[in-house]
């Protein structure tokens, strides 16, 4: 009885080695394929933001294009204008452009467009800290700087365009509209720098609820132009429907996308604060204070 014993566990010895063999096997080849599934997600990732970081150069690139030629027409205009203006002839002095506007149009659309093109050329997100290419340039303090620039340079460009036509066509109310939009849009970039400095989501929310407040009033002036100037009624139509869809996107996308964030970032704060680890004693706070936040801006990239 004995002897049989011993030649079952004999031949049931071999077997067990093969089995767990054949698990190492296993294991290997599943660990294999994940780390071969790791490496083809992680280069299709790099292929399709390589893709679409090109698509913005490309895209910023011929914005700098278009303006270039606007601002060689804009100038070559004006100094034929002016030869024309020393002719004596009254027909040629018609031809004289002396928009009041025109300049400073050129200049603020000039800011805007460069503006984009450095942030898409250097993209970066300012709350999350990351950036497509370490330099000195994607810093996020440079960034956001750039785009407070170029942001109160488009605000200032629309409030020139509502005030001139409120000034043809004697409309009081919107030439007071434009006078408002600049300081409103220098309040949401103040919110907007909180939220940068201390990392909270919900400033950006209270900077786009601005945009979009803007942007609804602005497509009231645009209709008042087409009711009241027929002449103008496409413009104003035109004018009026953009400034309603972008005020949609960010009523029902763009803010409330903030505040997701923010509830998020205060039920995690909520968790940290109620862990085991310490008893619920300290206060974890993912948010910084302001001087703080700003040395991270300047520093990191």
């Amino acid at each position: 009885m004995t002897a049989i014993t011993s030649n079952l566990s004999r031949r049931s010895a071999p077997s067990s080695a093969k089995l767990e063999g054949n698990n190492v096997i296993k294991k290997r080849k599943i660990i294999g394929d994940s780390i071969v599934q790791r490496s083809v997600q992680s280069a299709l990732d790099i292929h399709l933001t390589l893709r679409w970081w090109i698509i913005l150069s490309t895209i910023a690139i011929i914005n700098i294009g278009i303006w270039s030629y606007s601002c060689y027409l804009i100038l070559y205009n004006n100094r034929k204008g002016e030869g024309n203006a020393d002719d004596s002839s009254p027909s040629s002095n018609e031809n004289v452009n002396d928009h009041p506007y025109q300049r400073y149009h050129l200049f603020l659309s000039g800011v805007y467009v460069f503006v984009c093109a450095y942030r898409s050329f250097l993209p970066r997100i300012d709350l999350e800290r990351y950036c497509l290419f370490d330099t000195r340039l994607s810093s996020i303090f440079l960034g956001r700087l750039a785009a407070t620039i170029a942001e109160v340079s488009f605000a200032a460009q629309i409030a020139l365009f509502l005030y001139h036509i409120g000034e043809v066509h004697d409309h009081v109310w919107t030439q007071r509209l434009a006078l408002c939009l600049v300081p409103a849009i220098f309040t949401a970039q103040c919110f907007c720098w909180c939220g940068v400095v201390t990392l909270n989501h919900l400033y950006h929310a209270i900077e786009e609820s601005i945009w979009a407040v803007s942007a609804f009033f602005i497509s009231g002036a645009m209709g008042s132009l087409a009711y009241y100037q027929p002449e103008s009624q496409h413009v104003g139509i035109v004018g009026m429907a953009m400034c309603m869809v972008f005020f949609v996107f960010m009523v029902t996308v763009d803010v409330p996308m903030y505040v997701k964030r923010w509830r998020a970032g205060q039920q995690y704060m909520m968790k940290m604060r109620m862990s085991k680890e310490d008893g619920g004693k300290n206060k974890h706070m993912m948010y910084m204070n302001s001087f703080e936040g700003s040395i991270d801006a300047m520093e990191r990239r």
